[in-house]
């Protein structure tokens, strides 16, 4: 297949080009004679990549025993061609569970968007800043225990997050950076010096700023406040607008540039799935205008796409550079499969999403197959 005349995101600029794709990668970038799919005027950005991503489309990345065709095939759909899936706090057992799930179904390699890797939310998170997971649910950290969900996991757990407050924080950090495990800091409410001290250590990502944490304030600005202001440690985004408003998610971006900006979904089960009520662990979940809670009013998880926070950063004037790098470049290095996925380049996998003028998805390649155009 060829892509005629489209305006290439590339590491060297937007290139208008043709994009000649072969056996499943990226054959040729270069102006061809041979007719193709005009693109005129449209964007090709690198397959998006989803590294905070519950499920989708009736799809649950945390179940013990379920495919996950819908929901990838969904995601691709929405130009998504990767995630990393994310299992939110459980008992230990059940985590083992949904791990062994999740490694099965790459094993298995369904349609729709690739599964690059797990990222472990819970268990090693704070009860009082839950979010909306399960306390009960939560432990200490201990390394014994992630030694046994890494082993489970076949070298797929890629990310955990932690509440670097708590007792045997400092041996997880530690352990997690020894197996290569990227460590986030997130549902916490660390100061600035239990933040100082678990960098240290080894972590240098932030999960969904401003969320589920003790919040930022002039004179005590937390770890939110000191993860803005470390040049190398990686922020997670929600760009839904919901989770974030704009003007929040701008700062996050000039105070990180972005290198350090990782956007994500963090979106359930429900999303795309329009409005109404969804069980999840045990809570019923409100769904409405895309805004998705719990009976208490707090926010649980997002109802939107890595795609709309893309579009939304574009449709306010975001350079697509910058929207490349934070969708794609800089999820595919904290995964480790930046050498295939994240740029759009000869010899690489045909990972792509094409974006109309009003950059709505025109259409989708996972591995060069082709996943028609939606219009939201």
């Amino acid at each position: 297949m060829i892509l005629k005349n489209v305006q290439a995101v590339t590491p060297y600029g937007i290139i208008e080009t043709d994009i000649t794709v072969k056996n499943g990668k990226i054959a040729e970038i270069f102006r061809t004679r041979h007719e193709g799919k005009e693109c005129s005027g449209m964007y090709a950005f690198p397959g998006f990549i989803d590294t905070h991503i519950h499920g989708g489309f009736g799809t649950e990345f945390s179940a013990e025993n379920e495919r996950f065709d819908g929901g990838l095939i969904g995601e691709a759909h929405f130009g998504v061609t990767g995630v990393c899936c994310t299992v939110r706090c459980l008992p230990v057992n059940e985590t083992l569970a949904a791990i062994k799930n999740i490694v099965r179904e790459h094993k298995r390699r369904p349609s729709g968007a690739h599964i690059e890797g797990i990222h472990l939310e819970g268990p090693f998170v704070s009860p009082d800043y839950s979010g909306s997971m399960n306390v009960k649910d939560m432990i200490e950290p201990d390394p014994a225990v992630l030694d046994e969900f890494y082993k489970a996991s076949e070298g797929l757990l890629k990310i955990i997050t932690v509440a670097p407050e708590l007792k045997g924080a400092d041996a997880l950090i530690l352990r997690a950076s020894e197996l290569g495990i990227k460590v986030s800091v997130g549902h916490t409410g660390a100061d600035k010096n239990q933040a100082l001290h678990a960098y240290l250590l080894g972590a240098k990502r932030f999960t969904h700023t401003f969320n589920a944490c003790a919040q930022f304030h002039h004179r005590s600005p937390n770890a939110v406040g000191f993860a803005l202001s470390k040049p190398d440690i990686t922020c997670e985004a929600i760009c839904d607008f919901v989770h974030l408003d704009p003007v929040t998610v701008n700062m996050i971006f000039a105070a990180k540039g972005a290198d350090r900006v990782c956007m994500i979904s963090d979106s359930g089960v429900f999303a795309g799935m329009g409005d109404g009520d969804f069980i999840v662990a045990g809570q019923t979940r409100h769904v409405k205008n895309g805004i998705c809670t719990l009976d208490n009013g707090r926010i649980a998880g997002s109802c939107f796409t890595l795609y709309h926070g893309v579009r939304n950063l574009l449709k306010a004037g975001y350079d697509p550079l910058t929207v490349w790098k934070a969708a794609c470049k800089n999820p595919a290095e904290a995964l480790g499969i930046s050498a295939k996925s994240g740029i759009l380049a000869e010899g690489r996998a045909a990972d792509i999403c094409v974006l109309d003028r009003n950059f709505n998805v025109a259409l989708t390649m996972v591995g060069g197959d082709v996943y028609e155009e939606y219009v939201y």
